[in-house]
């Protein structure tokens, strides 16, 4: 096999790894079918189609990595990469033959059992892997990859490309796979592939190098640097809310499990003291994502003053997409995705002299009251700011989890707003709480995380296992004290409206009346804290398992990815 057959072989690959991305993706749409018994014949044909896709595409895949590793000895880069895509290729067959299987004569476990094979396929990594080989060779034979590449439109800017961006925001979660090099070949691959031009002069620029205390804060954002026909453009990618435990330069689980912990937990402890509830206490992340941002400002129009530069953020990296440029107006265009909000606090403070007192008033009442993502408020909102921020594109699944932070006061957004859905869906997570929780009662879940973040801060010096034991223990605290006063008016109308407004969203199987007789009877109980550990618990064992997992996928890049406008 030749190098032009070697490609044809990689771009099939890459359209295996995204079929099976899509087959995850449609697995997860078919979830809410199992919550009603009169979608099981559905149910059962949708099985029996994902079933038979995913036997192919995982024969495919088999073939064509054999037929790779037979021809690519002589090249030491593609025997390195081939022989790891394989390696996780035999490992999805192994976990598949010895993992514990699911019941097969119930619809939904055949369901469960599909997306845990297809998450074992671990598709992240492997098109990544494949892409690395494909980026490597456009840089060795950029007319042989070009020749085999699927035609599509040119666009002078590449962020033209949706697809594009999404590539250039995965990047953040992918970053444990590349070397400086290989990143640069990946983006001038991605520009290729993405617009049809030739990108030169790729600078990579990561905030963890540059600002030393980005890693002991969890701020993450890179920025690269191009030129396409002697224009410059400048990407600055900011990294949401997704730890992970596959980081390959961490070889023990010890580690691995203590650097999870204290970077998802640095990310929280910002989303909600600094983000949701406004304190500037603990907003090390947006002072860090400016510096970072303004150093990267200076040194791409050091370089060349012409250079366009976008923001491109997902989850808590839209936020501060936003937020900065809202505060410093860096950013010629940007893009987020399911992106948290705006606080309303934070811009007070950093920039009292952006608003009038009389205005700042108004967007203080004006956020306070409102969900922020009603068209009319958002008319409002823009006429109090004074401009449209229409060059800032965000987009949101319709019922993603971080709408609800909407409801929350003094959150909002700017720019453009579009919402991504599927076809003829019915899909029953709330993202609207309004209807639920009274304004006292938000203020209630405010002050319970606040607490929470002041209560971690005395050990978040520690590993990642005693953090996650601290967490517990306040948890536990804060139930009893919630039983001992359950009994009360107010306190039983907080927890039947958090009770229904989880069952409704499907994120609890129980009915808010189960739930709370469960909690009263359970917490009364000797030795709760072994038993909840234990995972012994009916209050915990309420837990809609498959939903939560589902509402999460959607929530990032791998799920949002595939929903449409």
């Amino acid at each position: 096999m030749g190098t032009t057959a070697i490609i044809a072989a990689l771009f099939r690959l890459v359209k295996v790894y995204d079929d099976l991305g899509r087959l995850l993706f449609k697995a997860h749409l078919d979830v809410p079918l199992t919550f009603d018994r009169e979608q099981s014949q559905a149910l059962l044909r949708r099985n029996n189609r994902l079933e038979f896709s995913y036997q192919q595409l995982k024969a495919s895949k088999t073939k064509l990595l054999n037929q790779l590793l037979a021809t690519a000895r002589s090249d030491s880069y593609l025997w390195g990469k081939l022989r790891r895509l394989k390696a996780l290729d035999a490992a999805s067959l192994t976990a598949i033959q010895t993992s514990p299987q699911f019941k097969r004569r119930r619809k939904i476990n055949r369901l469960k059992q599909l997306i845990v094979n297809l998450q074992n396929e671990k598709i992240n990594e492997s098109s990544v892997l494949t892409k690395q080989i494909l980026a490597y060779l456009y840089h060795r034979a950029p007319e042989k990859v070009a020749a085999i590449s699927k035609p599509g439109p040119v666009y002078d800017d590449p962020f033209t490309s949706r697809a594009f961006r999404m590539d250039m925001m995965a990047l953040n979660y992918l970053d444990q796979y590349f070397n400086v090099q290989e990143l640069q070949y990946y983006v001038q691959y991605l520009v290729f592939i993405h617009a049809h031009q030739q990108a030169e002069a790729v600078i990579h620029y990561d905030a963890r190098t540059i600002l030393p205390n980005a890693g002991q804060t969890g701020f993450s954002a890179v920025a690269y640097y191009i030129t396409i026909n002697q224009q410059a453009y400048t990407y600055i990618s900011y990294k949401g809310t997704e730890g992970t435990m596959d980081d390959p330069r961490i070889k023990s689980f010890t580690q691995r499990l203590d650097h999870y912990v204290r970077e998802s937990y640095q990310d929280w402890k910002y989303n909600i003291d600094a983000m949701l509830i406004g304190n500037t206490d603990n907003d090390e992340q947006l002072q860090l994502a400016r510096r970072f941002t303004r150093y990267v400002v200076r040194r791409v129009r050091r370089i060349n003053p012409a250079t366009v530069i976008y923001g491109l953020g997902h989850s808590l990296g839209g936020h501060f997409v936003q937020t900065i440029q809202l505060l410093d107006e860096p950013f010629d265009g940007g893009y987020t995705l399911n992106a948290a909000p705006v606080q309303l606090k934070q811009i007070k403070h950093y920039r009292p002299d952006l608003l009038t007192d009389s205005a700042w008033q108004q967007l203080f009442m004006l956020t306070k009251q409102n969900n922020t993502q009603d068209p009319t408020v958002v008319m409002q909102v823009q006429a109090i700011l004074g401009q449209r921020y229409d060059t800032i594109e965000n987009e949101w699944f319709i019922k993603d989890l971080t709408r609800i932070y909407f409801n929350f006061p003094y959150t909002f957004y700017i720019g453009t707003a579009q919402y991504l859905n599927a076809k003829n869906w019915q899909y029953p997570f709330v993202v609207d709480v309004a209807p639920y929780l009274q304004k006292d009662e938000i203020h209630a879940y405010n002050q319970f995380w606040d607490n929470l973040i002041h209560h971690l801060q005395r050990v978040e010096m520690k590993n990642g296992s005693l953090m996650l034991a601290s967490l517990m223990t306040y948890g536990l605290q804060t139930l009893r004290e919630l039983y001992g006063a359950i009994k009360t008016d107010q306190a039983q109308q907080i927890f039947t409206a958090y009770a229904r407004y989880l069952y409704d969203a499907h994120i609890f199987k129980d009915t808010p009346v189960q739930i709370q007789a469960n909690f009263e009877r359970e917490l009364s109980r000797p030795k709760t804290a072994l038993r909840v550990l234990r995972g012994e618990w009916p209050f915990l064992k309420s837990i809609n398992h498959e939903m939560v997992e589902a509402v999460i996928f959607f929530h990032t890049i791998e799920g949002a990815q595939y929903f449409t406008r």
